[in-house]
Protein backbone atom coordinates (compact mmCIF):
# COMPACT_ATOMS: atom_id res chain seq x y z
CA UNK A 1 0.00 0.00 0.00
CA UNK A 2 1.25 3.51 -0.82
CA UNK A 3 1.43 5.79 1.78
CA UNK A 4 0.94 9.33 1.13
CA UNK A 5 3.48 12.19 3.29
CA UNK A 6 1.60 13.84 5.46
CA UNK A 7 2.69 15.58 8.91
CA UNK A 8 0.54 15.21 11.83
CA UNK A 9 1.85 18.14 14.34
CA UNK A 10 0.77 17.11 17.70
CA UNK A 11 0.20 20.20 20.03
CA UNK A 12 -0.31 20.01 23.89
CA UNK A 13 -0.48 23.08 25.96
CA UNK A 14 -2.09 24.44 28.91
CA UNK A 15 -2.62 23.13 32.16
CA UNK A 16 -3.75 19.88 30.94
CA UNK A 17 -0.53 19.18 29.33
CA UNK A 18 0.46 15.03 29.34
CA UNK A 19 3.23 15.58 27.16
CA UNK A 20 5.47 17.62 25.48
CA UNK A 21 4.32 18.35 21.62
CA UNK A 22 5.17 15.92 18.88
CA UNK A 23 5.45 15.81 14.92
CA UNK A 24 4.61 12.43 13.79
CA UNK A 25 4.32 11.43 9.88
CA UNK A 26 1.92 9.24 8.32
CA UNK A 27 5.20 6.95 7.16
CA UNK A 28 6.32 6.71 10.89
CA UNK A 29 2.41 5.18 12.33
CA UNK A 30 2.75 2.88 9.71
CA UNK A 31 6.06 1.60 10.17
CA UNK A 32 5.49 1.33 14.01
CA UNK A 33 1.50 0.76 13.73
CA UNK A 34 1.63 -1.31 10.31
CA UNK A 35 -0.62 -4.21 11.88
CA UNK A 36 -3.33 -1.55 13.06
CA UNK A 37 -3.75 0.16 9.61
CA UNK A 38 -7.09 -1.08 8.30
CA UNK A 39 -9.35 0.24 4.98
CA UNK A 40 -12.77 1.31 6.60
CA UNK A 41 -16.04 1.39 4.64
CA UNK A 42 -18.56 4.05 6.05
CA UNK A 43 -21.72 5.71 5.05
CA UNK A 44 -20.06 9.18 4.05
CA UNK A 45 -22.46 11.50 5.82
CA UNK A 46 -21.16 14.69 4.77
CA UNK A 47 -22.60 13.26 1.40
CA UNK A 48 -25.20 10.90 1.93
CA UNK A 49 -29.35 12.72 3.36
CA UNK A 50 -32.12 10.35 3.78
CA UNK A 51 -32.94 9.65 -0.08
CA UNK A 52 -29.17 8.65 -0.70
CA UNK A 53 -26.47 6.63 0.97
CA UNK A 54 -22.78 7.39 -0.27
CA UNK A 55 -20.08 4.59 1.13
CA UNK A 56 -16.81 5.18 0.68
CA UNK A 57 -13.75 3.43 2.35
CA UNK A 58 -10.93 5.07 3.67
CA UNK A 59 -7.65 3.94 4.89
CA UNK A 60 -6.19 5.14 8.93
CA UNK A 61 -5.79 3.67 12.05
CA UNK A 62 -8.01 3.46 14.83
CA UNK A 63 -8.12 5.99 17.25
CA UNK A 64 -8.02 4.19 20.34
CA UNK A 65 -4.97 2.59 19.20
CA UNK A 66 -3.33 5.88 17.76
CA UNK A 67 -3.84 7.39 21.00
CA UNK A 68 -2.81 4.49 22.97
CA UNK A 69 0.31 4.92 20.69
CA UNK A 70 0.94 8.32 21.36
CA UNK A 71 0.50 8.07 25.54
CA UNK A 72 1.17 4.97 26.33
CA UNK A 73 1.56 5.52 30.04
CA UNK A 74 -1.40 8.30 30.46
CA UNK A 75 -3.94 6.99 27.59
CA UNK A 76 -5.25 4.04 29.53
CA UNK A 77 -6.31 5.93 32.92
CA UNK A 78 -6.88 9.30 30.94
CA UNK A 79 -10.50 10.45 31.91
CA UNK A 80 -11.85 13.25 29.84
CA UNK A 81 -11.92 14.38 26.58
CA UNK A 82 -9.59 14.58 23.21
CA UNK A 83 -10.05 17.51 21.35
CA UNK A 84 -8.96 17.95 17.32
CA UNK A 85 -7.69 20.96 16.66
CA UNK A 86 -8.67 21.68 12.21
CA UNK A 87 -7.01 23.79 9.88
CA UNK A 88 -9.97 26.25 9.29
CA UNK A 89 -10.43 26.93 12.90
CA UNK A 90 -12.97 23.88 13.73
CA UNK A 91 -12.58 21.85 16.88
CA UNK A 92 -13.88 18.43 17.57
CA UNK A 93 -14.77 16.79 20.77
CA UNK A 94 -14.26 13.11 21.73
CA UNK A 95 -15.00 11.42 25.48
CA UNK A 96 -12.04 9.42 25.94
CA UNK A 97 -14.66 6.70 26.98
CA UNK A 98 -16.03 6.52 23.10
CA UNK A 99 -13.13 7.07 21.64
CA UNK A 100 -11.50 3.68 23.76
CA UNK A 101 -15.07 1.60 21.95
CA UNK A 102 -13.02 1.64 18.81
CA UNK A 103 -15.73 3.00 16.34
CA UNK A 104 -13.35 6.14 15.55
CA UNK A 105 -10.56 5.84 12.85
CA UNK A 106 -8.00 8.65 11.91
CA UNK A 107 -7.74 8.16 8.59
CA UNK A 108 -5.50 9.85 5.48
CA UNK A 109 -5.99 8.66 2.46
CA UNK A 110 -8.95 7.37 0.46
CA UNK A 111 -8.55 3.10 -0.05
CA UNK A 112 -9.62 3.41 -4.45
CA UNK A 113 -7.01 6.28 -4.83
CA UNK A 114 -9.39 8.71 -5.55
CA UNK A 115 -8.59 12.62 -4.14
CA UNK A 116 -9.15 12.96 -0.53
CA UNK A 117 -11.71 15.41 -0.39
CA UNK A 118 -15.40 15.79 0.68
CA UNK A 119 -18.33 17.69 -0.79
CA UNK A 120 -20.05 19.26 2.57
CA UNK A 121 -23.63 19.72 1.88
CA UNK A 122 -23.95 21.23 4.92
CA UNK A 123 -22.15 24.01 4.45
CA UNK A 124 -22.62 24.28 0.84
CA UNK A 125 -19.04 23.67 -0.10
CA UNK A 126 -17.40 21.11 -2.76
CA UNK A 127 -13.89 19.28 -3.28
CA UNK A 128 -12.68 20.20 0.37
CA UNK A 129 -9.58 19.00 1.19
CA UNK A 130 -9.46 16.45 4.00
CA UNK A 131 -5.46 16.65 4.86
CA UNK A 132 -4.00 15.69 6.93
CA UNK A 133 -6.28 14.19 9.00
CA UNK A 134 -10.03 12.89 8.60
CA UNK A 135 -12.28 11.56 11.80
CA UNK A 136 -14.52 8.96 10.94
CA UNK A 137 -16.70 6.50 12.54
CA UNK A 138 -17.87 2.74 11.92
CA UNK A 139 -21.46 3.47 10.74
CA UNK A 140 -21.66 0.12 9.55
CA UNK A 141 -20.85 -2.39 11.72
CA UNK A 142 -22.82 0.44 14.38
CA UNK A 143 -26.06 1.67 13.13
CA UNK A 144 -26.71 3.91 15.76
CA UNK A 145 -23.49 5.84 14.39
CA UNK A 146 -26.40 7.10 11.63
CA UNK A 147 -27.99 9.09 14.02
CA UNK A 148 -25.11 11.26 14.69
CA UNK A 149 -24.46 14.26 12.41
CA UNK A 150 -21.26 14.93 10.24
CA UNK A 151 -20.47 17.45 13.14
CA UNK A 152 -18.36 15.02 14.84
CA UNK A 153 -16.65 13.59 11.45
CA UNK A 154 -13.34 16.56 11.81
CA UNK A 155 -11.14 17.06 8.83
CA UNK A 156 -8.18 19.04 8.01
CA UNK A 157 -6.97 17.80 12.08
CA UNK A 158 -3.74 18.87 12.31
CA UNK A 159 -3.19 19.01 15.99
CA UNK A 160 -4.66 16.74 19.73
CA UNK A 161 -4.98 17.87 22.71
CA UNK A 162 -6.01 15.83 25.88
CA UNK A 163 -8.25 17.98 28.58
CA UNK A 164 -9.51 16.94 31.60
CA UNK A 165 -13.36 17.65 32.82
CA UNK A 166 -12.07 20.16 35.25
CA UNK A 167 -10.69 22.63 32.24
CA UNK A 168 -14.65 22.34 30.35
CA UNK A 169 -16.52 22.79 34.01
CA UNK A 170 -14.31 26.27 34.33
CA UNK A 171 -16.25 27.84 31.24
CA UNK A 172 -19.14 27.38 33.48
CA UNK A 173 -20.60 30.14 35.94
CA UNK A 174 -20.29 29.71 39.95
CA UNK A 175 -23.66 28.76 40.88
CA UNK A 176 -25.21 27.99 38.22
CA UNK A 177 -29.13 27.27 37.42
CA UNK A 178 -30.20 23.80 35.87
CA UNK A 179 -31.36 25.46 32.91
CA UNK A 180 -27.47 27.14 32.77
CA UNK A 181 -26.08 23.90 33.09
CA UNK A 182 -28.42 22.43 30.68
CA UNK A 183 -27.52 24.74 28.31
CA UNK A 184 -23.80 24.36 28.78
CA UNK A 185 -23.75 20.77 27.58
CA UNK A 186 -26.01 22.15 24.59
CA UNK A 187 -23.48 24.97 23.79
CA UNK A 188 -20.42 22.03 24.29
CA UNK A 189 -21.81 19.93 21.95
CA UNK A 190 -22.94 22.33 19.46
CA UNK A 191 -21.39 25.39 19.11
CA UNK A 192 -17.97 25.01 20.83
CA UNK A 193 -16.35 23.29 17.49
CA UNK A 194 -16.37 26.58 16.33
CA UNK A 195 -16.98 29.60 18.94
CA UNK A 196 -14.68 29.98 21.47
CA UNK A 197 -15.04 31.24 25.32
CA UNK A 198 -11.65 32.97 26.51
CA UNK A 199 -9.49 31.72 24.51
CA UNK A 200 -10.63 28.04 24.58
CA UNK A 201 -12.77 26.52 21.91
CA UNK A 202 -12.66 26.66 18.22
CA UNK A 203 -11.67 29.31 15.93
CA UNK A 204 -13.54 29.08 13.14
CA UNK A 205 -14.94 32.19 13.65
CA UNK A 206 -12.72 34.16 15.25
CA UNK A 207 -14.43 36.54 17.66
CA UNK A 208 -15.34 35.62 21.23
CA UNK A 209 -18.55 34.28 21.27
CA UNK A 210 -19.42 36.94 23.95
CA UNK A 211 -18.76 39.72 21.75
CA UNK A 212 -20.95 37.84 18.87
CA UNK A 213 -24.01 38.31 20.59
CA UNK A 214 -23.43 41.46 22.52
CA UNK A 215 -26.82 43.39 21.93
CA UNK A 216 -28.80 40.37 20.31
CA UNK A 217 -32.23 39.95 21.52
CA UNK A 218 -33.38 36.70 22.79
CA UNK A 219 -35.67 35.94 19.56
CA UNK A 220 -32.56 37.15 17.00
CA UNK A 221 -30.10 34.32 19.06
CA UNK A 222 -33.14 31.57 18.66
CA UNK A 223 -33.01 32.61 14.53
CA UNK A 224 -29.14 32.46 14.83
CA UNK A 225 -29.03 29.14 16.35
CA UNK A 226 -32.04 27.62 14.75
CA UNK A 227 -31.81 29.06 11.08
CA UNK A 228 -28.84 31.07 10.35
CA UNK A 229 -29.35 31.43 6.52
CA UNK A 230 -32.56 33.20 7.41
CA UNK A 231 -30.97 35.67 9.04
CA UNK A 232 -28.07 35.68 6.44
CA UNK A 233 -28.33 33.44 3.24
CA UNK A 234 -24.09 33.79 2.94
CA UNK A 235 -23.35 32.55 6.06
CA UNK A 236 -21.37 29.33 6.31
CA UNK A 237 -22.90 28.56 9.91
CA UNK A 238 -24.95 25.29 10.03
CA UNK A 239 -28.07 25.53 11.98
CA UNK A 240 -28.23 23.35 14.94
CA UNK A 241 -28.09 19.32 14.78
CA UNK A 242 -31.29 18.56 12.30
CA UNK A 243 -31.66 15.28 14.23
CA UNK A 244 -32.71 17.20 16.88
CA UNK A 245 -36.34 18.41 16.32
CA UNK A 246 -39.84 19.35 17.80
CA UNK A 247 -40.46 20.44 21.42
CA UNK A 248 -36.59 19.27 22.26
CA UNK A 249 -34.64 21.60 19.81
CA UNK A 250 -37.26 24.32 21.30
CA UNK A 251 -35.67 23.15 24.77
CA UNK A 252 -31.77 22.75 23.50
CA UNK A 253 -32.15 26.29 21.48
CA UNK A 254 -33.63 27.82 24.99
CA UNK A 255 -30.92 26.43 26.77
CA UNK A 256 -27.89 27.76 25.00
CA UNK A 257 -29.44 30.85 25.19
CA UNK A 258 -29.61 30.82 28.88
CA UNK A 259 -25.90 29.78 29.00
CA UNK A 260 -24.89 32.67 26.96
CA UNK A 261 -26.67 35.11 28.39
CA UNK A 262 -25.23 34.07 32.06
CA UNK A 263 -21.59 34.43 30.44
Amino acid sequence: MMYRYLVFILVLFGSQVFAEPLSLSVTEISKDLAAETVDIKVIELHESDEEKSNTVTYTGIPLNVLLQYLYPKQWKTFEGEIYLYALDGYLSIVDAEKARQGAAYMTFARADDQPFTINNRNQQERDVPLAPFYLVWDNLENPELLASNAYAWPYQVFSIELVSDAMLQSLLPEGASASVEAGFDGYKNNCLSCHKIDGFGGNKFGMDIRQSIKGRSREELYEWIDTPSAINKFTTMPPLDPGVTGENRERVINRIIDYLQAI
